[in-house]
């Protein structure tokens, strides 16, 4: 499972296309808030972080992983 964190809708939506057309297993989350309530449900092998996001931005996503390894 590949998770895609990124506001830009388009963008999202067309990464996620692309994984999943390829045979890949991915789901898309708008901000920090939707991501975390996914990442309590099912961990994923990979995420791709967008840096600008609303609310939390991708860096401070980042810190939080880091601190709940």
């Amino acid at each position: 499972m590949i998770y895609c964190v990124e506001d830009d809708r388009n963008i999202r939506e067309l990464v996620v296309y692309t994984l999943s057309s390829t045979g890949m297993e991915a789901e898309g989350f708008e901000d920090g808030e939707v991501f975390f309530k996914a990442l309590a449900e099912r961990l994923p092998e990979l995420i791709l972080l967008d840096i600008m996001l609303p609310g939390d931005d991708g860096l401070t996503i980042l810190k939080k992983l880091k601190e709940d390894k």
